[in-house]
């Protein structure tokens, strides 16, 4: 397993080829002055980036490709370089969601996988391991891949076995499992070869029965539930998905545009799709496309306008549910910790950095600066591991 105790920096852009990343020059560089454990919140970084690399990531957008995802490598043997860099200014992966954890990008697309960090779990905490999610250079949000890294992993080992041209794959998975070497007892345990024929009902259901939950194969459930005119059964598979990604603005925004599919369900369409302005938005989706058909089928804005005039329009909406929020609870700011104040600055701070489109990198000193007011270093650093 890959122990990796640092704060994080990334390589500037004047060590970038553009249009990719390569593996000697797309490196975290590392310094001692905070401890972020990667390598408890990551299972097996050098293993998933590894498999990445070889198959891809099933379930994204952009990143599909075999043989396309150049890993972003961590590295401890050059933390002097961390002390070269100027600013945020001068690095391509500065304008990236702070949150995020740069594990791969891809070739063609130049989206990336990457792991998304919980600003307020405890470091290290096996019962809060990272989100593995996709987003972009500079894009408003991101989606959600697999709830953790051995999720992930595990789905492209049984994938590939059931297509049956890849073998490597399973044991590139099952290389150092159940041996009691995982933190975590839960993800100890090597696949078989042939448990998805096995089973008989193909890989997709497989993953979900035996493996995790995954966005992109409950959409896949609905929509087949749909398609056979099976009203019912595609939404509680739609419904079930909310809840095991309730913190995930994406499914609601799926949700919302199969009950718009639906006769009769415009209003339903409509709260299920304002529920994602109740949810961290850069959650929403990978593009300014997902957020406009929030606000479509949320009847925040029409079809007809521009993706611009919707985000103006989202952003409106998210305004004055955030005022009728104080309206209805004016004590509410009075009870909250100094952690839960420092927790809604933050969240305001990238919401309306999504909708308006800025720069990523221009939230990070403030973030820092929000962090560190409440003793958390460590996050500061992650966010804003810029020298001044």
């Amino acid at each position: 397993m890959l122990c990796i105790s640092t704060s994080i920096a990334f390589v500037g852009k004047a060590s970038l080829s553009r249009g990719s990343l390569s593996r000697s020059s797309c490196r975290l560089f590392s310094s001692s002055s905070s401890i972020i454990g990667v390598d408890s919140s990551i299972s097996r970084l050098s293993t998933l980036q590894t498999m990445l690399a070889k198959y891809g990531a099933p379930g994204s957008t952009g990143c599909t490709k075999e043989n396309d995802l150049e890993p972003i490598l961590p590295s401890q043997d050059a933390p002097e370089l961390l002390a070269s860099m100027t600013d945020a200014e001068d690095d391509e992966l500065s304008n990236l969601h702070p949150y995020l954890y740069p594990i791969a990008k891809s070739k063609s697309s130049g989206n990336l996988i990457c792991a998304l960090r919980n600003a307020y779990a405890t470091e290290g905490d096996l019962d809060n391991p990272w989100p593995i999610v996709e987003s972009t250079i500079g894009g408003p949000g991101m989606q959600l891949l697999s709830l953790n890294s051995e999720h992930l992993m595990r789905r492209i080992a049984c994938e590939k076995d059931f297509a049956g041209d890849d073998k490597e794959a399973v044991d590139m998975y099952n290389d150092g499992l159940g041996q009691g070497l995982m933190k975590d007892k839960v993800f100890d345990s090597p696949y078989v070869v042939g448990d998805v024929e096995k089973l008989g009902y193909g890989a997709e259901k497989y993953s979900l029965l035996r493996v995790g939950p995954f966005p992109d194969l409950y959409r896949t459930m609905s929509l087949q539930h749909s398609e056979r005119d099976d009203e019912a059964s595609s939404l509680i598979a739609a419904e079930a998905a909310n809840g095991k990604f309730s913190q995930f603005g994406s499914t609601y925004r799926f949700y919302a545009r199969l009950l718009d599919s639906f006769h009769q369900r415009e209003e339903e369409a409509r709260d299920a799709s304002r529920m994602c302005l109740r949810l961290p938005l850069p959650t929403i989706g990978l593009t300014r496309e997902d957020f406009k058909e929030v606000a479509v089928l949320g009847l925040i804005a029409d079809k007809g306008d521009s993706e611009e005039e919707a985000m103006v329009k989202l952003q409106v909406m998210y305004e004055k549910i955030r005022e009728h929020e104080k309206e209805d609870d004016p004590q509410a700011n009075q009870g909250m910790t100094p952690e839960q104040m420092a927790a809604d600055e933050a969240n305001y701070l990238l919401d309306t950095t999504a909708l308006t489109g800025g720069p990523w990198r221009d939230t990070r000193a403030k973030l820092a600066e929000i962090f560190r007011s409440v003793g958390k270093e460590d996050m500061a650093a992650f966010v804003n591991p810029y020298k001044p």
